[in-house]
């Protein structure tokens, strides 16, 4: 068996066990979903308090649907905390194409680099951040469940209830998106 099919097998079980009350279960699913759960969330919102808020949510309507996922439980809870995150964004008149930051949870600082080195990669991931962050939301979801929390197409539609080509289509026009407000800092 696989290891993406074992932690489906797994984690199936912890959300039943979880469903059963076992609070055990319910943390290790926590554990294991909300470092990118909350980052996901804090992409869209750009505030702490409140994209923790959405995740605990999420988790807590995790263990009171009436519907829970049959497979994979990553895509059910980034519909669920997308949801949750337009919904605020719309209630607030906010666009989510216009907020920040755009965290990736690299930390280019963090490096045996000498100081000039550093200050070029922080300005660098600056810049991606900046480019990111001004994406359409559609392009920048994908973009990120693909490449930031690893999710595959297939997930990545599952939790955002479009198809597949859509996914493939939509990744492809975040790359395009990205090469060319990139290019635009390169030639400046």
């Amino acid at each position: 068996m696989e290891s993406g099919e074992s932690t489906i097998a797994e984690d199936a079980a912890l959300l039943a066990s979880m469903r059963a009350g076992n609070e055990e279960a319910a943390t290790r699913l926590s554990e294991r979903y909300w470092p990118a759960l909350y980052r996901f969330c804090l992409s869209y919102l750009a505030d702490e308090p409140l994209s923790e808020d959405v995740t605990q949510e999420t988790f807590a309507a995790l263990s009171g649907t009436d519907n829970p996922p049959s497979g994979d439980v990553r895509p059910w809870l980034y519909k669920v905390a997308r949801n949750r995150c337009l919904d605020i964004l719309r209630r607030h008149d906010r666009s989510p194409t216009h907020h920040r930051p755009f965290r990736t949870g690299f930390d280019p600082s963090f490096s045996t680099a000498g100081p000039a080195t550093r200050a070029a990669n922080n300005e660098r991931q600056e810049i991606l951040r900046q480019v990111i962050a001004s994406m359409p939301e559609e392009y920048r979801s994908v973009l990120m469940l693909k490449h930031i929390e690893g999710l595959s197409r297939i997930q990545i539609a599952e939790a955002l209830e479009v198809s597949e080509p859509t996914i493939k289509g939509r990744l492809v026009r975040a790359s395009e998106y990205l090469r060319e407000e990139l290019r635009k800092y390169s030639t400046a």
